[in-house]
């Protein structure tokens, strides 16, 4: 059995804007170097093997309490980035309604066909992620390995756990910040253990907005 840990960013500084991050590379607040702080102590007792991180800052400052815990590097993987969200990057969820409205209600009410105007599709997304989340399974067998990525990507992940086509990804809800959600990998197929968990972080819980 494999198993996988993929953990969300803490809170960003563009988080705490409630602007769409897409792949800027803003710094995690103090709440979010907290909540960093908190998942590591969550995942103490997790046998964990090997870290992978997105390449972006939020991130892999979000896997550092976790890595020096366990006493292992992080690996970073560009592969595991948020969304390139194209001319919505930057900007208020209210902005992009206004500015993008044809596409915005894609993404609202069908987002597995959604396209951010200038930037990747959710299907692209998930043929990126999925395919290096194989991988990374395929390389560390019998392993516990954690994967510290963003909030589209794990939706996309838990897709593929639980055999959905890209197309019902609003099935899966959003993950809140440094949230934890597991799955196990045997006898060809996965089994979700948890997901989005966040009563770790106590009254420090932060949340997407509900027009994103």
């Amino acid at each position: 059995m494999t198993t996988l840990i993929c953990i969300r960013h803490g809170q960003s500084e563009i988080n705490l804007a409630r602007r769409l991050t897409g792949q800027l590379d803003p710094p995690l607040t103090p709440l979010g170097v907290e909540q960093a702080r908190r998942t590591a102590e969550f995942l103490r007792s997790q046998p964990i093997t090997r870290i992978y991180s997105s390449d972006l800052v939020r991130c892999m400052d979000t896997a550092a309490p976790t890595a020096a815990m366990h006493g292992l590097p992080v690996i970073p993987e560009p592969a595991f980035r948020e969304i390139f969200a194209g001319k919505w990057e930057g900007m208020t969820f209210d902005a992009i309604t206004a500015a993008y409205p044809e596409s915005h209600h894609v993404w609202m009410t069908d987002m597995g066909r959604a396209h951010p105007d200038g930037g990747e599709s959710v299907a692209q997304l998930y043929d990126r992620v999925t395919t290096a989340m194989e991988r990374v399974v395929r390389e560390n067998e019998g392993g516990c390995v954690a994967i510290f990525t963003h909030s589209t990507p794990i939706r996309t992940m838990a897709c593929r756990w639980q055999g959905l086509p890209v197309e019902q990804i609003r099935r899966v809800p959003w993950a809140s910040n440094a949230s934890v959600s597991i799955a196990d990998w045997a006898d060809g197929k996965y089994t979700v253990r948890l997901y989005g968990y966040d009563k770790h972080q106590g009254a420090g819980v932060t949340e997407l907005p509900k027009n994103i």
